[in-house]
């Protein structure tokens, strides 16, 4: 899934009704949204992190807290509904399916409460089936994010255009000039983004 459109980033920011580079400002539309996947989640491999879909058997690590609950944090911002989820405490167990009246989605995180009592083990495997994710369409995306991936999307095109020089724009000429660090409002719009739990990998 891409963060913004074609449309969106010719219109609002390019500012041109041409269509000679329309194939270039898409490709550069999905990395910019990659981009974004990789920096708020801080993993090399996330993608269509935003997008809220069905995500069957996902497996990773999970933590029992003091009262017996296993907190664990899948791989989208926010847990919408659970449909399975089975622990174990090693690699060389089977898993133990564990009661769908426990299940809880707490916005990043799904708990199942009370699925232990006495010893804790500290740190299990879960595998969840569920339902993650923002948005199926972008218009259904917040604001602030497709205005962000507009801003990224324009910028590589801007660079991709000036032959990826250390800086964008002509002062003589009047026009903004921009150096290639990450821009300040872009990391700013990104923080409530940023995932509040390390992305865990089995």
């Amino acid at each position: 899934m891409n963060y913004t459109t074609l449309e969106r980033v010719k219109s609002e920011a390019i500012k041109t009704e041409l269509n000679t580079d329309d194939d270039l400002i898409e490709i550069l539309i999905t990395s910019a949204s990659r981009a974004i996947d990789r920096k708020v989640t801080g993993s090399a491999s996330a993608a269509n992190y935003f997008l809220m879909e069905d995500v069957v058997d996902e497996v990773g690590r999970g933590i029992i807290d003091k009262d017996g609950n296993l907190r664990i944090a899948p791989h989208k911002p926010v847990v919408n509904s659970i449909a399975a989820m089975s622990y174990r405490t090693t690699p060389a167990e089977e898993w133990t399916l564990i009661n769908s009246d426990l299940y809880y989605p707490d916005e990043q995180f799904a708990v199942p409460w009370g699925v232990f009592s006495g010893s804790y083990p500290g740190k299990v495997f879960f595998k969840i089936s569920y339902n993650g994710g923002l948005a199926e369409e972008v218009d259904d995306l917040p604001a602030d994010l497709v205005e962000l991936a507009t801003m990224l999307a324009t910028r590589y095109y801007k660079e991709a255009e000036t032959g990826l020089t250390d800086a964008i724009g002509v002062a003589e000429l009047g026009t903004i000039i921009y150096t290639k660090a990450g821009p300040v409002r872009a990391m700013d719009m990104l923080q409530p983004f940023m995932r509040v739990v390390p992305w865990r990998v089995y």
